[in-house]
C-alpha cells in the first residue's frame, strides 16, 4: 500500500515539474515573440531617423570616461551619419558601400569597407534589411523607467558587444545601451527625434576636404 502510494506522489510530481517546464518554456517563447514583434514593428515603420543624441561611455566601475553629443540621420538600408558636435568634431558616415570616419581636430579621414566595418554592430540592426532573429537572440525585458525594453545578444560568440539594449517611449526609440567585451557601457539617449522625413542621399556621401590626411583602408 505504501509502495502504491510513493508510486502516485511520484506520477504527480513528474506531472507537476513537465508542466511547469512547458509553462517556463511558454513563457519565454512568448516573451520573445512579443519583443521580436516590437522591433520589427519599429522597424518596418521607420525608413529614415533624424535625432539628437547624447552618448556616454562608463568603465566596468561605473565611472564615466567620456561625454559627447550631435546628431544623427540614418537611412534604410545602410545609410547612416553620425555628426559629433561636442567636445569635439567627428564625422563617422556610410553610404552603404563606403565609409567614412573624419577627425577634424587631427585633420585626417579613414576611409573602409562599409560591410566589413557594420556589420554586427548597433547601427546594422538600425539600417540593415537583414532578418534579426538570424543574428541575435531578442528578449522582451518590459518597461523600466516608462521605456519598454528590447535586449538583443548577438548568436556570434565573438561579437564585440555581449548584448545591445533598445529603449522605446511608445513608437520612438528613446535609448540605446550596449554592453562590450571589455565590460564597458556607451549609452546612448535620442532626442528631438523625426521619422520618415526625406533625406538626400548626398547626406550620406562625404568629400574630404583638401589639405588633410587620406588613410585608404580599403582592399
Amino acid at each position: 500500500m505504501l509502495q502504491l502510494q510513493e508510486s502516485i506522489l511520484s506520477n504527480v510530481t513528474m506531472k507537476l515539474i513537465k508542466l511547469l517546464l512547458f509553462l517556463l518554456f511558454a513563457t519565454s517563447a512568448y516573451a520573445e515573440n512579443k519583443a521580436e514583434d516590437r522591433l520589427i514593428r519599429f522597424l518596418d515603420n521607420m525608413q529614415t531617423l533624424q535625432a539628437n543624441f547624447k552618448q556616454t561611455l562608463v568603465d566596468d566601475q561605473g565611472m564615466e570616461l567620456e561625454s559627447s553629443s550631435g546628431v544623427v540621420y540614418l537611412k534604410r538600408p545602410n545609410k547612416f551619419r553620425w555628426d559629433y558636435k561636442h567636445p569635439y568634431q567627428q564625422t563617422i558616415v556610410t553610404n552603404g558601400e563606403v565609409l567614412w570616419f573624419y577627425d577634424e581636430d587631427l585633420e585626417q579621414v579613414i576611409i573602409r569597407e562599409a560591410s566589413s566595418s557594420v556589420e554586427g554592430t548597433p547601427v546594422a540592426i538600425l539600417g540593415s534589411y537583414e532578418d534579426i532573429d538570424k543574428q541575435f537572440i531578442i528578449i522582451d525585458m518590459g518597461n523600466i523607467e516608462g521605456f519598454d525594453w528590447v535586449e538583443l545578444t548577438p548568436r556570434d560568440i565573438e561579437n564585440q558587444y555581449n548584448s545591445i539594449r533598445l529603449g522605446f517611449d511608445k513608437e520612438k526609440l528613446g535609448m540605446m545601451v550596449m554592453f562590450d567585451n571589455l565590460g564597458q557601457v556607451t549609452r546612448i539617449d535620442f532626442t528631438e527625434e523625426v521619422i520618415n522625413e526625406k533625406l538626400d542621399n548626398g547626406t550620406f556621401d562625404f568629400e574630404p576636404p583638401e589639405g588633410i590626411d587620406v588613410i585608404d583602408d580599403r582592399g
